[in-house]
């Protein structure tokens, strides 16, 4: 930069001052959000992450100028993460109360009152099976029944003679912790359960297997290969979780999802 003088009142000395230069001035102007871009660590549902994230990825990233950085790795791990600070925002495809019960199946206990869960959609949880099953309908308590192993044979609700395979996602995903509270009214899985490493490998299984049965979020199920089983309305809330109020990125982040989902 260039010096230029002046003289202080009442002295006679001469200082001297900066001057700010062209460039300097240019790069003032120009300064954005986007100069403070940074990366977001996203840990948790990978109901989230095929839902909602994936989807407007690419749309936040450049609104935001932020990268994020997802790892799909069911909501109980994600939220252990968040609370070992291996991560930005936990993911969760269920209300903060059944994260944290998930979050407790992953072997960590996280006090509720430290976090805050940012809602960005509504999904729900639906039943399905194989095309080819010729059952339409269960209950709740036929639900809980089967996923408990009560019930073992379809011929039991009106099926075929045939042994049930149950399917569910992750032993800490939010899902299977969403069934066994609101289905099962907190009883356990049995044994014979088969967890998957995905919710969406749910969908997947059960297209290929006739004795099938799971629970998905309808945004998975594809009516060419599955088939929806009527029963109770099981809704949840997709979205974020922070421990206390968020950073202005990640609260950049939500709002932008926010935005795209509208």
């Amino acid at each position: 930069s260039v010096p230029i003088t002046h003289k202080h009142p009442g002295s006679g000395i001469l200082a001297k001052a900066p001057l700010f230069t062209a460039a300097a001035a240019l790069l003032l102007a120009g300064f954005t959000p986007q100069a403070l871009a940074d990366t977001i660590k996203l840990h948790g549902a990978t109901t989230v992450v095929n839902v909602v994230v994936n989807p407007h990825r690419a749309t936040v990233e450049k609104s935001t100028g932020h990268t994020l950085e997802i790892v799909g790795n069911a909501t109980g791990k994600g939220l252990v993460d968040l609370s070992e600070a291996r991560a930005d925002v936990s993911m969760s495809s269920e209300p903060l109360d059944i994260a944290v019960s998930a979050a407790e199946t992953a072997g960590k206990t996280v006090d509720p009152k430290t976090l805050q869960f940012h809602e960005v959609r509504k999904d729900e949880i639906v039943f399905v099976v194989h095309p080819s099953n010729p059952v339409t309908k269960l209950t709740w308590e036929q639900l809980s029944d089967i996923h408990t192993g009560k019930i073992t044979n379809w011929k039991q609700v009106g099926g075929t003679d045939q042994a049930i395979t149950v399917y569910s996602d992750a032993l800490t995903g939010g899902t299977r912790a969403m069934v066994k509270k609101v289905v099962m009214g907190g009883a356990e899985y049995a044994a014979g359960v088969k967890s998957l490493t995905a919710v969406s490998r749910v969908a997947e299984v059960i297209a290929k297997d006739a004795s099938g049965i799971g629970g998905v979020g309808k945004s998975f199920v594809d009516s060419a290969k599955l088939k929806t089983v009527d029963t109770a309305k099981i809704e949840r809330p997709l979205g974020f979780i922070t421990v206390g109020e968020p950073s202005a990125k990640v609260r950049q982040m939500i709002d932008a999802f926010k935005t795209a989902e509208k």
